[in-house]
């Protein structure tokens, strides 16, 4: 643990897996857990329930039984891809009891790819994930605590597109590019006070769960986080 960081009282951290994502496949989250874990927290890697093949509202509450189940602990949200989803519902839900939310390559906004054809609606999840799904632009509705809701995503994403789908207007949406992008990004109106920062790399869907860039990012909004909390409690 940082000599600095000093883990939030009764706080725990609930990290969501993406579709298809079984619990044997847990290992792949580890080095999102190692951050976690390595400032005092303890951290649980959960599955969408039915690998998140169902329809997302059902999903949500089924891991709201699970996760918020216990009245006394607070939670540090992850969550991958769809499970993002799910973690921004969490949060609009238990907004009392979520302390800060990081989804990562999340279709916000729904993706392209889900409308590729008809013979996907026997699948929930997918056609609820579609441009202008309802429950997503619901879910987007919702109010939030601005410094709370983190959007990390990559313009390489190849599940989620376009790629600007997951951003969450009033969050922190933070955007992993090469630093020869970033100059054009702002050209066409990307500013700093639309609450975007730009981080030079490259990942794709999957990886961007391991990239160190956001890794750090975690743990400067942790240090920030902590630091709050210290001040209250004082």
């Amino acid at each position: 643990m940082s000599p600095t960081s000093t883990p939030l009282v009764n706080t725990r951290v609930a990290i969501i897996m993406g579709t298809a994502m079984s619990q044997r496949l847990e290992f792949i989250y580890q080095p999102l857990v190692g951050i976690f874990e390595d400032r005092g927290y303890q951290v649980s890697v959960y599955s969408i329930p039915g690998l998140g093949l169902g329809s997302l509202e059902s999903s949500t509450k089924e891991l709201d039984k699970i996760i918020f189940s216990n009245n006394k602990y607070h939670y540090i949200l992850l969550g991958h891809s769809q499970g993002g989803v799910h973690a921004l519902g969490l949060a609009a839900k238990h907004p009392k009891r979520v302390e800060a939310v990081f989804t990562f390559g999340t279709p916000h906004h729904g993706t392209m790819l889900a409308s590729l054809g008809s013979w996907l609606d026997w699948v929930p999840s997918i056609k609820e994930m579609r441009a202008h799904s309802t429950h997503l632009h619901n879910l987007r509705e919702l109010k939030y605590s601005q410094e709370r809701i983190h959007s990390l995503f990559t313009v390489f994403d190849q599940l989620v597109v376009p790629w600007f789908a997951s951003t969450v207007h009033g969050s922190k949406n933070v955007i992993l590019m090469p630093k020869s992008l970033h100059k054009l990004l702002r050209g066409i109106g990307l500013r700093a006070d639309d609450e975007a920062e730009l981080i030079h790399g490259y990942a794709e869907h999957l990886f961007i769960i391991w990239h160190k860039k956001f890794h750090s990012y975690i743990l400067s909004t942790l240090d920030s986080i902590e630091s709050s909390q210290l001040e209250i409690a004082s």
